[in-house]
């Protein structure tokens, strides 16, 4: 039993010990229900408000997530071209050797050779050196 059970148990059997006539003892035991209720009420209301504002701020920090894992994204692409020191890449076709100069354009799936014609795909995320060295 909850301390506020056990409270309401006391009040009851004070008045039931102290009001002799059963008319004014059912006046004071409603009163008491009554002052009850409005509170159970209020807590409930109070209760209801909280609920709602958690799920306001829970829907916030959702979409705020959202945001950052966007700027994430922006920024890993950000961070690519800082890492490229003027932008132009010199990709060789794997089919005549020939050394082809573009402009970094991650869009860009796949090149089409000017010197012997084949398409052929591009990995603008290539690591290959850092695999290379990380073997050594």
């Amino acid at each position: 039993m909850s301390k506020l059970e056990e409270q309401y148990q006391k009040m009851i059997e004070t008045l039931e010990n102290t009001i002799d006539d059963e008319k004014k003892l059912n006046e004071a035991k409603k009163q008491l229900d009554d002052i009850v209720s409005i509170v159970v009420d209020d807590c409930s209301r109070i209760l209801d408000k909280y609920d709602e504002k958690m799920q306001k701020i829970e829907a916030k920090n959702k979409n705020n997530e959202m945001r950052i894992l966007a700027l994430e994204e922006r920024l890993k692409y950000f961070e690519k071209m800082v890492e490229m020191e003027d932008f132009d890449f010199f990709v060789t076709c794997p089919y005549c050797g020939f050394e082809i100069q573009t402009d970094y354009d991650d869009e860009i799936e796949e090149i089409c050779c000017p010197e012997c014609g084949q398409i052929f795909d591009i990995d603008w995320d290539d690591d290959s050196s850092d695999d290379e060295e990380d073997e050594d």
